[in-house]
């Protein structure tokens, strides 16, 4: 048998996951796991059909069954996922998000398998309790389970990762401009996730209202889809911003959407477990600015990296932005810094070695 990159034993993780988008929490869980096969790890996913997901696990070759786990109240769920940790001999069962925390723990009870739990938000804390571990994705994510009663003792902060070459072929910002239809000498800023009330996006379309009063041309581009774009084409009618705001939906390209902007914004209101739009934002050198949430406020660091605005607060959105598109070298400072700070903390690798270590102990307290 091969052994892992670090001279310990291979392990097989079983990854649980349910949501049908594909978006911050099922990224990471991919990144993860292909990072963990290239250090010699088996990881098997159950899921429920995710088709982009299960494209992007295709395409690095990491096994995956779909599975009828879906729902709280899916009381089959837990012996369904039990089956197959034994068929495929997991170590370790890891499950992300509630729903599949909740029955993923308790499959492993039932085939007496350790379970590692992954909250990638601000969760309630009931879905997690019957994992032997809990990851945290930012000390903010953790500190709100401590505060529900859960012990610190058994959360562990697992930040997310990407990998920096992944950005080494992004087109350069005037290429993505023209490939965009956007002017070269005009602001524009932009916001990529799911298109939904949590994620404040109205907050920035009213803060493009207020900053078009200084900047005519700013172009606002929100990529991402969900249930709030009709809303918020609403919104920009009203505010008189329609022309202005372009929806630009889902985009495989995100990270090369976000090289035409000169400030990326995440506005989300209090609920973001990391903001994972503002990591790729860093890797391009890009000035950020973000809700003074929790989660957001580990990533960006205020007048450093960036700016924080207060949550649900279009104006002061508002004016972080003016500052930086104001400042050209202030922006460029802040890219830089950006970027250093997530080569120092963000990386795949780093998540990898993390999680690996978490899988360890669990496996040998056993």
């Amino acid at each position: 048998m091969t052994t892992a990159a670090d001279g310990g034993q291979p392990l097989t993780i079983l990854t649980v996951i349910t949501p049908a988008r594909y978006s911050g929490a099922e990224r990471m869980a991919v990144y993860l796991a292909d990072g963990l096969q290239r250090r010699g790890h088996r990881v098997n996913f159950a899921c429920k059909r995710n088709d982009r997901m299960l494209a992007a696990l295709a395409e690095r070759h990491i096994a995956a069954r779909v599975l009828p786990i879906s729902g709280k109240l899916n009381l089959a769920a837990p012996l369904v996922l039990a089956l197959e940790a034994r068929r495929v001999g997991a170590d370790v069962i890891h499950t992300h998000l509630s729903t599949a925390s909740l029955w993923g723990s308790a499959a492993g009870e039932i085939a007496g398998i350790p379970t590692v739990a992954s909250a990638h938000a601000l969760n309630i804390k009931h879905c997690f309790m019957l994992a032997d571990l809990v990851t945290a994705c930012s000390m903010g994510v953790r500190d709100h389970l401590v505060e529900q009663g859960m012990s610190r003792s058994l959360i562990r902060v697992l930040y997310n990762g990407l990998a920096p070459e992944q950005f080494d072929d992004v087109p350069a910002r005037d290429d993505m401009r023209r490939r965009l239809e956007l002017p070269l000498d005009a602001p524009v800023i932009g916001a990529v996730g799911h298109l939904s009330p949590r994620k404040g996006q109205s907050y920035l379309v009213e803060a493009i209202a207020i900053l078009r009063r200084r900047w005519p041309n700013i172009t606002c581009l929100l990529v991402g889809e969900g249930e709030d774009r009709e809303p918020l084409q609403a919104r920009a009618r009203e505010l008189g911003v329609g022309d202005c705001v372009r929806m630009l939906g889902y985009r495989s390209d995100a990270a090369a959407v976000m090289q035409a902007m000169d400030v990326v914004v995440l506005p989300s209101v209090a609920i973001e477990g990391l903001g994972v739009a503002l990591i790729e934002a860093a890797f391009l050198g890009k000035p950020v600015v973000g809700s003074d949430a929790p989660g957001i406020r580990e990533v960006l660091a205020d007048g450093e990296t960036g700016l924080l605005a207060p949550v649900g607060d279009a104006r002061g959105l508002a004016e972080a932005i003016e500052q930086i598109l104001a400042t050209p070298d202030l922006a460029q400072r802040m890219g830089e810094a950006g970027r250093a700070r997530a080569m120092a903390l963000f990386t795949i690798d780093k998540m990898v070695l993390n999680a690996e270590a978490i899988y360890r102990e669990l496996v040998d307290s056993r």
